[in-house]
């Protein structure tokens, strides 16, 4: 049950899922079986929309990271001292 929920909720950073990042769905799809097509999909086009989420991943975990770096950068300054300085 834990597993489920944590599956289930959405992380800060990314804005999506867990479960969404691995199978690019959402778990909780409401499903009517007579629209459903019985086309499959091919495995080509599965691969290339996973490749573009996991870049989509990559690229909002880069730019959350930077941000975290520039915010603490700004809180923790390096003071320089000089030799003869009082402190």
């Amino acid at each position: 049950m834990i597993e489920f929920f944590y599956n289930n909720s959405v992380h800060i950073a990314t804005s999506i899922t867990s479960f969404f990042a691995v199978t690019e769905r959402h778990s909780r799809m409401k499903f009517n079986v007579k629209s459903h097509s019985k086309k499959s999909e091919s495995i080509t086009n599965y691969v290339t929309r996973m490749k573009r989420l996991h870049e989509n991943l990559r690229y909002r975990f880069t730019e959350t990271n930077v941000n975290y770096v520039t915010q603490h950068d700004k809180k923790h300054s390096v003071k320089m001292y000089l030799i003869d300085q009082l402190m």
